[in-house]
This record gives structure tokens, C-alpha cells and sequence, in this order.
């Protein structure tokens, strides 16, 4: 069997989805909710949690409070975990939990999977600044729980690092920013390529924020971007696969301004291009590119060959999805 943890969020369904689709049902949910009775299902909907209609194929979903005990006694059965954290929307509102909710439970999984000899697979830190729209300008999301919820994964991260103890196979995959179909439920957490699409739908333009210290439009934030397909994708090759250990980034390494990104909308849409450019409230240098300091590795060199999905065409099927809603 392989465990989920964070299978209801917006990776975490797709995750699930993309499973299904290579033939696995064998999944345990864990879920990053309140203390539920444990459930068992064949092929129940999901809907309303990150699947958008899909039918999801998996045995059992178990509350991240029982998930534990009911690792210690069904260890011997799982093949894989996959472990993708909390969706920021589901965790408490409470940050003094954080410490417990998010690195403490990382450290036990690691640690019981590196005892009971269990491949663990897992989301590291983000290699973005996150950027939300306040409603009058973008600002760089350095406080609250979405910067709390990364610090507590830098943190483990960097715990890792240091221990001696570890999984037969282990990867840390430290991602930019992931957007795609069934994100609309992540709020202030979704990617800009969803906000700025959101911001076209409700004021029929799209403000670009540039850093107060340019004389130009041109000193833009810059980002790079991954689709979530191609997320869920390097995972299941690494299950198939059993390549090094170690942590990975995985995106296309080509960071593209925000209005690169409008631009494609409006292309897509034969529209007429409704920029406005705003000065952001941080200077350049208070908002890094990368906030994360890793050794990692590059997955060409350990044999993964396919090609990441073009900004242009995930745009193109993020568009496609979104407007069937």
C-alpha cells in the first residue's frame, strides 16, 4: 500500500488522481483534519476536496490524530509514503501549534519510516517568496500561517540533513511554486497564476507589481513555476525507479515575471492586454528569489528524461478547467 498524507489538498488529491491513473488503489488518505471514526472506501467521491468531480480509488482515510496507531500496527504493509504536509487553508488557526502539527509530525514519520524500513517521499520548503493580492497590491507573504507553515519546513529540512538513522530511499523535493487545475480552494496560498487570473475575472485588468526601487517596469518579481502534473509525475517515477537518496529541486528552473504570465492569458483569450503596473511596498532585496539553502540534486542526473510542462500550455489547461467551473 502507499500512504498520503495531505491527500485531500490541492497536490495531495492530485497525487491521488495521478495514482489511479497508473493503476494504483491501494492508497491510505491521511487527512489533515480534526479526529474523525476511521472509514474505509472503494471509489468514493472526494468531491468538494481537491478531487472536482473526480472519483478517487483508495482503501482507507484515517485523521492525521489516529494515523500513527494505525501505522504501527498496518507498517508491514505499506510499500511507500508519500508525505505532502497540510494544506494551509485546513490548519488551526492556532499557530503555537505549528511546532507540533507540522515539524514534530514530519520527524516521527521520518523516524518510523527509517525504523520500519519504509521509502518516504515528501514536499521540502518552497524556493519562492509567496505573493498574495490584499485587493490594493500585491505584498510578499513574509508573516502569518503560510510563512510559519515553511519556516516549520526549513526546519525539518534541515533536521534531516543530520540524521544518521534513514530510510532505505528518502526524497526531499523543494519546489517553486505550483499551480494548476483544483487549486481555487487554497485561498491566499494558490498560486499567482491563479490569482492574477481571478483578479482578470473580477476587475476585468490584471496589476502587475514592480519593486518601488526600479526606474523601469521591467524589474518585476521573478518566479518559476511547475505544473502540478509534472509534480505528481517526478513522484511516481521515483517510486518506480529507486533512484539516490537526497533532496531534489524539482521546477523548470526558468523564473518568468508576472506579466509573462498575463500576457499568456490574454493571448489565450484573443483579448486585448489590461496591464497596470503598481509599485510593490518591499524593495527587491527584502523579497530573495530563494529562501532555502539545500544540497540539491538534479533529477536529469539520475535518470529522469521527460520534459516539464511549458508555462503556455499549463496555463492553457489551468484556463480550460477553471472556466468549466
Amino acid at each position: 500500500m502507499i500512504v498520503v498524507t495531505g491527500a485531500a489538498g490541492f497536490v495531495g488529491s492530485s497525487m491521488v488522481q495521478h495514482l489511479n491513473e497508473s493503476g494504483r488503489s491501494d492508497l491510505v488518505l491521511v487527512e489533515d483534519f480534526p479526529v474523525m471514526p476511521v472509514e474505509t472506501h472503494r471509489g468514493t467521491s472526494l468531491q468538494g476536496e481537491g478531487a472536482s468531480l473526480q472519483t478517487l480509488q483508495f482503501v482507507e482515510k484515517i485523521p492525521r490524530d489516529l494515523f500513527f496507531d494505525w501505522l504501527e500496527q498496518n507498517h508491514s504493509t505499506v510499500d511507500f509514503i508519500i508525505h505532502l504536509g497540510s494544506e494551509i487553508d485546513a490548519l488551526p488557526d492556532d499557530t503555537s501549534c505549528f511546532h507540533e502539527y507540522i515539524l514534530e509530525f514530519s520527524q516521527r514519520l521520518w523516524s518510523f519510516a527509517a525504523m520500519n524500513r519504509i521509502p518516504l517521499l515528501f514536499a521540502a520548503a518552497s524556493t519562492e517568496a509567496k505573493w498574495i493580492w490584499t485587493g490594493q497590491e500585491w505584498m510578499g507573504q513574509e508573516n502569518g500561517k503560510m510563512a510559519l507553515c515553511e519556516q516549520m519546513k526549513r526546519q525539518f529540512d534541515q533536521w534531516v540533513l543530520k540524521q544518521r538513522v534513514i530510510p532505505p530511499l528518502w526524497a526531499g523535493f523543494a519546489m517553486p511554486e505550483v499551480y494548476g487545475p483544483n487549486e481555487e480552494r487554497m485561498g491566499d496560498a494558490a498560486s499567482s497564476v491563479y490569482q492574477l487570473f481571478r483578479q482578470w475575472q473580477q476587475e476585468n485588468r490584471i496589476i502587475i507589481p514592480f519593486y518601488e526601487n526600479s526606474e523601469t517596469y521591467d524589474n518585476e518579481p521573478l518566479m518559476d513555476r511547475i505544473f502540478v502534473k509534472d509534480v505528481v509525475t517526478v513522484f511516481t517515477w521515483f517510486m518506480n525507479h529507486l533512484p539516490a537518496s537526497g533532496f531534489y529541486y524539482l521546477g523548470a528552473g526558468y523564473p518568468r515575471p508576472f506579466s509573462a504570465v498575463a500576457k499568456i492569458f490574454f493571448s489565450i483569450l484573443r483579448q486585448e492586454e489590461k496591464l497596470v503596473f503598481s509599485p510593490s511596498s518591499k524593495e527587491k532585496n527584502q523579497i530573495p528569489y530563494r529562501k532555502i539553502d539545500l544540497p540539491l540534486n538534479s533529477l536529469r542526473r539520475v535518470g529522469y528524461k521527460k520534459n516539464f510542462t511549458p508555462l503556455e500550455k499549463g496555463i492553457r489547461i489551468f484556463m480550460r478547467d477553471f472556466l468549466k467551473k
